[in-house]
This record gives structure tokens, sequence and C-alpha cells, in this order.
């Protein structure tokens, strides 16, 4: 009996992985993965500075929502108001095209469907000229590494971590 029990686990896993992977192997983006109410806080490690971080994620077709509310000195300013941004996917990432934000400056940025992503940001109003995002996104936690470029070529360093509600 458990010998056929073993068996049939191992067929469900075999019918069940080709969900998540194409025929070449490839993990398949999955916006479902990304929806939902994340929250957490974000600490710039240079300045000790540090705020509460809340990003809403929704479904519009092939787009996927971002309301981003960093909460705090961002970017050595006031507190920020609360932003939308919208990214369209395929099978393999959504994709932010270039967006201009009052915040953030002239953004750019991908999320893999492995969870890995990348943001940017340039000509930021203020003495920030650039930054980075780099981290993880899974089905419960994201992770995020900012680096930072002011106009005179400092830099700061910034972390993030928020976690599904």
């Amino acid at each position: 009996m458990l010998h056929r029990l073993a068996r049939l686990l191992v067929v469900a896993l075999v019918v069940a992985l080709p969900a998540c992977k194409n025929s070449k192997g490839t993990t398949i983006f999955d916006p479902t993965a990304f929806l939902g109410t994340w929250a957490g806080t974000w600490t710039n490690t240079t300045f000790s500075s540090t705020g509460a971080a809340n990003v809403v994620v929704a479904q519009n077709g092939s787009n996927l929502t971002f309301t981003v509310d960093l909460d705090g000195n961002v970017f050595g300013g006031t507190n920020p108001a609360a932003e939308v941004f919208t990214g369209s996917f395929d099978t393999s990432r959504v994709s932010l095209g270039a967006t201009t934000s009052a915040v953030y400056g002239d953004l750019t940025g991908t999320l893999n469907a492995n969870g890995s992503y990348t943001i940017s940001g340039a000509n930021i109003s203020g003495s920030v000229a650039s930054f980075t995002m780099t981290g993880n996104w899974t089905g419960t936690q994201i992770t995020a590494n900012v680096a930072i470029t002011f106009d005179n070529s400092t830099t700061a360093a910034a972390t993030g971590s928020l976690t599904k509600q």
C-alpha cells in the first residue's frame, strides 16, 4: 500500500511540474504569485533612517498595478505620497517601461518569473542622482537591496523586507 502511494505521489509531481515550467524547462511567469498586500520596512543603512513599506499588487488583464507607499524620509526628503505603477507581463516577466515618478524619477524595472527583480531610477528631484534596487520576491516575502548615488557622486545603501499579508 505504501509503495502504491509513493508511485501515485511521483506521478502527481510529474504532472504538476509542467505547470511551472515550459517545454524548455524555463520557469513561466505566474502573476498570481505576486498579487496581494505586502507590508514591512525599509532602512537606509548609511544614514540610519527607516520607515514603513507597503505594496499592493493587482492584476488587470495582462498588466499588474503596483501601489507603492514608502513612509519616512525617503531619499532624505519628506514622507512621499503613495504612487501607482503599471507593468505589462508575458510568460517570462513583468516589465515596467519608462515611467516618470515625482519621487523616484525616471523608472524602469523587471520582475522575472523566478522572482528576481531590478528597478532603476534616474533624474530624481533633490540631491539624489540615481538608484538601483535589486532583490527577490517569493510567494511570502520581498527582499530589497538599494544602491543610491547622489549628485555629488557619494553613495548610500538601503535594505527592505516585506511579507505578504
